[in-house]
């Protein structure tokens, strides 16, 4: 097939831009693009067909769609363009699987000796109708993969560390928090934020919360309104009442406890808790994304292989019998091994059965009310004789074999005082105080009670790798008791 020819004669092209927002602080952004693409096609007296633009696409995630990118090759195989300019071999793709379904094409096209054309404004180096040319590409698609691969990792052990110091994520300061430093609490927003915590607690529809809100004009940073399913996901973010979040779910520390942000808090964890137990209640069943700790061995269960906590996912429901949810171990991205996945209800109801056989273990007496914790000082006294040995320590007073020999067992010590502290504070009921028959009551409990159940008989739950395939075994399940 020849060439294409516009009105003039030239050979019809498509310009292609894109941007992503990881691209957004070192890149030009698609207009500028369009404009230094359009000046080299008529440099070269090429006309420009069309325009294909995915704007605040990624060009390295595997699972990003890019329609215009598929377009664009679609219109190359049936001849409606003639070829392809973009601004740099990067902004066209940085996947070199990408990259050969277009080599292919241009391979093909010279098999038939159809004319294509590839250039960059960029680069002139890069032309997919040449041998010289799909060697460079190829070499500069690998070097940009692996740059996006490089600034995902690290951007990842960056959120992760930033999770883990409890320190705010990027992004925009959201309402209620100041615009200048995103931890300062907003007096009038934090309060609209609080009476709309009230109402929903009351019995106040999301709606009628919003409409109030509309009425009063009440308005976003960006100066929108909100709507009720915007401010349902304020109000469910764990941030208002102070806690961390990370990849989507309450982050745990490894006593288990909710990591505690550098931010105000504009609510405290009870009164989020209560609004979450309304709104798992006002559900019926339905899913929502409620960000709170919903499983019963979040946390709890550890790899056998590797042995990281492992994390709770839902599960694609082929049928009614199938599994709704799966515990698996985190990828080597996020410490785990990425290795060992169990169905969640066979784990469930065997740890559950264990906790009814050791009623011996003063599970009977989960209360509404926690009673209070009386070691704090005890707890506080170990801190402070830790502080003063590492500063000891740190100043050359004592020596290295000394500061272990004395920290040791104030470790041990701290630790299992700040189990029994997370307990405590795991430790929420909903029904009348007093000695409650666990067996008799456990679809009652809420989930943190019936998490403080499990940790009050086991420490951890090791998952082993399956030895009979798909069938659950017991014998994978290893409980490890306190």
């Amino acid at each position: 097939m020849a060439e294409r020819r516009g009105p003039s004669g030239g050979i019809q092209v498509g310009i292609y831009t894109r941007i992503s927002k990881d691209d957004e602080a070192e890149g030009l952004g698609v207009v500028r693009q369009e404009e230094d693409c359009r000046l080299h096609c008529a440099a070269r007296g090429w006309e420009v067909a069309k325009v294909y633009e995915d704007n605040d696409l990624s060009a390295y995630k595997r699972r990003t769609v890019r329609p215009e990118f598929r377009k664009m090759l679609e219109d190359l195989k049936a001849g409606r363009i003639d070829g392809v300019v973009a601004w740099d071999i990067d902004r066209f793709t940085r996947q070199p699987r990408e990259l050969e379904a277009w080599i292919d094409e241009y391979e093909d096209a010279e098999r038939r000796k159809r004319h294509l054309v590839f250039d960059s404004v960029s680069a002139s180096d890069i032309d997919l109708s040449t041998e010289n040319g799909r060697f460079i590409a190829r070499i500069k698609v690998t070097i940009a993969n692996k740059s996006s691969a490089d600034t995902s990792r690290r951007t990842k052990r960056k959120h992760l560390e930033l999770a883990t110091q409890g320190k705010l994520p990027g992004g925009r300061a959201p309402y209620g928090w100041s615009r200048e430093d995103r931890r300062t609490v907003v007096p009038e927003e934090a309060e609209n934020l609080r009476k709309a915590v009230r109402d929903f607690l009351g019995g106040i529809r999301w709606a009628t919360i919003a409409r109030e809100w509309r009425d009063k004009g009440i308005r976003s940073h960006s100066g929108g309104f909100f709507d009720d399913s915007k401010i349902k996901r304020m109000l469910v973010n764990p941030r208002i009442c102070g806690y961390r979040m990370h990849q989507g779910e309450l982050f745990l520390d490894e006593h288990g406890e909710p990591v505690v942000g550098d931010w105000e808090p504009v609510v405290t964890p009870d009164e989020w808790h209560l609004l979450m137990d309304k709104v798992r209640q006002e559900t019926e069943g339905r899913v929502v994304r409620d960000y709170a700790t919903k499983y019963l061995l979040s946390g709890i269960a550890r790899c056998g292989r590797c042995g990281t906590k492992m994390r709770a996912f839902p599960s694609y429901r082929k049928s009614k019998t199938s599994s709704q949810f799966r515990y698996a171990c985190p990828g080597k991205n996020d410490g785990g091994c990425g290795g060992v996945a169990r169905s969640g209800e066979p784990v469930d109801r065997l740890i559950r059965n264990a906790v009814f056989l050791s009623s011996d273990k003063a599970l009977t007496d989960v209360r509404t009310r926690a009673p209070e914790w009386t070691k704090e000082e005890e707890l506080a006294s170990l801190e402070r004789d830790m502080a003063e040995f590492k500063q000891a320590w740190q100043e050359k007073r004592m020596s290295a074999a000394r500061y272990v020999a004395l920290t040791d067992d104030l470790e041990k010590q701290m630790a299992e005082l700040q189990r029994e502290r997370a307990l405590h504070r795991a430790e929420v009921a909903t029904f009348e105080a007093g000695p409650v028959d666990v067996r008799e009551r456990w679809e009652d409990l809420t989930i943190e009670q019936q998490r403080a159940a499990v940790l009050k008989v086991f420490r951890a739950v090791v998952i082993k790798p399956a030895s009979n395939g798909p069938v659950f075994d017991p014998a994978d399940i290893e409980p490890v008791l306190r």
